[in-house]
């Protein structure tokens, strides 16, 4: 299904994502976008599932990586886009339909480079772990926009844009970690230009890894990361983050 000249490429990392790959590729083909044509691009590392042949019913690209990390696999994505501007999500999130559109306004300034959309819970939850979610992505979100407004942003990769030269300039997402690699390129986006959060591009992205691990697992796992790379100047790989497949359970 390839795309004539795409103004945007959607670069979809996968490992073992037969669930969620399929739901996450229509939501990006029902897009309602009047600029030009969408292109999606799905970067499997090698998944020993069904991930590439699910995939192969929407995506308009499949790379076979044969290799496991996401800062890999996205940059492996952005070297055969085609579109002027990117537009990396997670396997496990789904778009609202005006969600490129409004991505794509914010792109209309020239002096923007980075743009992130509004995170929200994907599952339907009992109302203590809804409540929970809502809390979780919320902190997200005001943390994403308020450093932006002060000149470091610190953006998710779970649905953020990247204006696709400035995108090369800085050489893309760091290779060498399983965790941080989508703050430490918004922060180096942020260096070249205007970094912002719409809030009218909205996401829903799936709880499966605080569900699978428990909250305080899970904020474990992302301090103990965090204090590697920052402060003891280590690089967590995919042993420190370990992969999380889907499951039905949405309990928390």
């Amino acid at each position: 299904m390839q795309r004539c000249d795409p103004v945007v490429s959607v670069i979809i990392p996968t490992y073992c994502e037969e669930e969620t790959i399929e739901g996450c590729l229509k939501s990006v083909t029902n897009q309602r976008f009047d600029y030009g044509d969408i292109e999606s691009i799905v970067v499997d590392s090698h998944s020993p599932d069904h991930t590439i042949e699910v995939a192969k019913r929407n995506a308009d690209k499949i790379l076979d990586l044969r290799a496991r990390g996401v800062g890999r696999a996205r940059n492996a994505g952005a070297r055969v886009a085609e579109g002027d501007f990117l537009l990396f999500l997670d396997a496990d999130t789904y778009l609202e339909s005006n969600f490129v559109s409004e991505m794509y306004r914010s792109f209309t300034d020239p002096k923007v480079v980075c743009v992130s959309g509004i995170l929200r819970n994907l599952e339907r939850l009992e109302p203590l772990d809804r409540l929970f979610a809502v809390s979780h992505y919320g902190f997200t979100n005001k943390l994403a926009q308020v450093s932006a407004r002060l000149g470091f942003p610190l953006f998710p990769s779970v649905c953020c844009g990247a204006r696709k030269s400035v995108f090369e300039t800085v050489g893309g997402f760091r290779e060498d970690i399983a965790c941080a690699e989508d703050i430490t390129f918004s922060r180096e986006m942020g260096r070249l230009g205007k970094c912002v959060v719409s809030d009218k591009a909205i996401s829903y992205t799936s709880v499966r890894r605080i569900s699978k691990l428990g909250k305080g697992a899970m904020y474990s796992m992302y301090f103990k990361n965090y204090v590697k790379l920052f402060l003891l100047k280590q690089n967590p790989w995919v042993q420190d983050f370990p992969h999380v497949n889907t499951e039905q359970s949405t309990r928390l």
